[in-house]
């Protein structure tokens, strides 16, 4: 497993902003679990396949943007 090492704000509550952190992990581990099970049950092709990790690439990075990541 990767580590990230961050520098928070002495007024942030560490115990609130780890359950945030390990939420989004969770939720983005779900998100892949389940992209990774819709490409093997529709079997797209490898163009397919890379026009669909544009979008997916695409829609991270809105949320990466909306939580500053």
């Amino acid at each position: 497993m990767s580590e990230i090492r961050i520098k928070i704000p002495e007024e942030i509550p560490l115990p609130f902003l780890k359950r945030k952190i390990d939420e989004l992990i969770k939720e983005e581990e779900v998100k892949w679990v389940l992209f990774e099970k819709c490409k093997e049950e529709i079997s797209l092709s490898e163009e397919e396949l890379s026009e669909l990790e544009k979008a997916r690439e695409g829609a991270w990075k809105e949320t990466k943007k909306k939580y500053e990541l």
